[in-house]
């Protein structure tokens, strides 16, 4: 697909599947085939919310359910419960309409089911399961609905039995799109639509469309690790002044709306859209608008102009912040600790900034990634004086602990009274004892860190990776004390 793209004018995707009136929201679109997480559309009848997901669908060549949520049971979801022949479980004998098999699912008039049955759909929709039961080939989760009954409206614009979703579901969903009516799509898409042959079309399976997604995911995969700062920075500002509008944000929606700029800004770059440093966040204010989830519960007064007030903010904020701040983030985020430590030693970060970072990691970080920070950092900050007595106060108050913390640990077995070796040390010290014995610092460092994480209850899910990252930690200290700069 990228090589059909444009770079100054990119070509729509979704006419290509037959739909039409679609081209503000393609962006959203197709972000959210890019990260997998449900997407939630709200319009009118006739608007076409399920043809554009049954085209998706066809289009990617899924196995799709289409379930109409106003008269369901749920036992079409299952099939019908069967006792295996010793009786001690239940398998469910599969039907045309039951969700096993789905890679995508469409939940249809989900507005116009009662709460409780709202509620079934929950675990589908957050979990991807179904009776506690993971469904391993589901990729896709998609809902529509009709706007939430208004007296206030006209009475064309009345849907009766269409009630607000319960809030912890609607939260549930990455995007929440509000389908364009007659009156809101252009005049060449109007003549488009009106065209009989569309009636029933099947939409083609489209390679280009497959390649392109593929393609995005793996982008997004890697992106999402370690996202630009102005998207995180953007949604902290943005998720506070929504709130203090009073549309509040969840903090788990403050972290879907940061995957879904992400990945909105991967769309954007793959299909040749400008992305220069000014151009390349006003897709935000997109992001923004249809992350939100109370449209699906609530009528949003005043929306668009608190929509537009915030995006300007945050996207200030975002753009113009400090160098400073975003090395913090930078360095709070990140799940190595040798790039932590790597960024520690940078002789170019203000004293100030290393002694904030280090702090805070020191009272909020896992055991593991505290006890090797200090253990390979004390000595030399202690000895450098490159950043402030209360950091260096910090990091030793930990690194005592482990410097000292040595002996055998017991316990006892829950079905015996006698004593045994504790099971997590008996295989650390067998790592260490299959260790060169010319290693006998490294030996003795992996010893203390090992009794250490163990007395502290921390899990040791790698015993040799985390031996090594302990080493390689302490070779870039070395290496900075030898080198004349440090």
């Amino acid at each position: 697909m990228a090589n059909t793209i444009s770079p100054t004018k990119p070509t729509f995707i979704l006419p290509q599947l037959g739909v039409y009136g679609f081209n503000h929201l393609e962006p959203i679109i197709l972000a959210a085939l890019v990260t997998e997480d449900p997407l939630l559309l709200i319009g009118k009848s006739g608007t076409g919310k399920t043809f554009l997901l049954n085209s998706l669908s066809e289009a990617l060549s899924l196995n799709h359910k289409h379930y109409n949520a106003s008269y369901l049971s749920f036992d079409d979801l299952i099939g019908f419960p069967f006792p295996s022949t010793d009786g001690k479980s239940i398998h469910f004998i599969p039907t045309p309409a039951t969700i096993w098999d789905a890679e995508s699912v469409l939940i249809d008039e989900l507005s116009r089911c009662k709460p409780e049955v709202q509620n079934k759909f929950f675990s589908i929709v957050q979990e991807k399961k179904i009776q506690g039961i993971y469904l391993d080939k589901l990729q896709y989760r998609w809902a529509a609905m009709n706007p939430i009954a208004d007296l206030s409206n006209d009475i064309e614009d009345y849907y009766e039995g269409s009630i607000s979703l319960d809030q912890a579901l609607a939260d549930r969903f990455a995007f929440v799109l509000e389908v364009p009516d007659w009156d809101e799509i252009a005049e060449d898409d109007q003549v488009k639509i009106i065209h009989p042959a569309g009636e029933g079309a099947i939409t083609e399976v489209t390679v280009d469309l497959s390649i392109f997604i593929a393609h995005c995911k793996t982008q997004f995969k890697q992106l999402i690790q370690h996202p630009p700062y102005e998207i995180i920075k953007y949604c902290q500002v943005a998720t506070t002044m929504m709130t203090d509008a009073g549309f509040r944000i969840s903090p788990r929606r403050a972290r879907l709306m940061a995957r879904n700029l992400t990945a909105l800004l991967i769309v954007h770059q793959e299909r040749g859209i400008d992305t220069g440093q000014l151009a390349k966040w006003k897709f935000l204010k997109l992001g923004l608008q249809w992350s939100l989830p109370h449209r699906a519960y609530k009528k949003m007064k005043d929306a668009n102009h608190i929509i537009e007030t915030v995006h300007e903010s945050a996207l200030c904020v975002a753009i113009e912040s400090k160098k400073d701040d975003r090395w913090l983030l930078d360095f709070n985020i990140s799940h190595s600790i040798t790039k932590k430590l790597d960024m520690l030693l940078d002789n170019n970060v203000p004293s100030e900034i290393k002694s904030i970072a280090i702090i805070q990691c020191m009272h909020h970080s896992d055991w593991k990634e505290k006890a090797i920070l200090a253990f390979t950092t004390q000595p030399f900050f202690a000895a450098k004086q490159t950043i402030t007595q209360e950091a260096i106060n910090t990091l030793t108050e930990v690194a005592t602990k482990l410097f000292y913390v040595d002996g055998a640990l017991k316990w006892i077995k829950t079905d015996s009274m006698n004593d045994t070796m504790h099971p997590l040390w008996t295989a650390c010290a067998k790592h260490i004892s299959n260790m060169p014995i010319h290693w006998l610092n490294r030996k003795k460092r992996a010893k203390q860190l090992f009794l250490f994480l163990i007395m502290n209850k921390s899990p040791i899910e790698n015993i040799a990776a985390t031996e090594q990252e302990l080493e390689d930690c302490f070779i870039k200290v070395q290496q900075k004390i030898s080198n004349k700069n440090g």
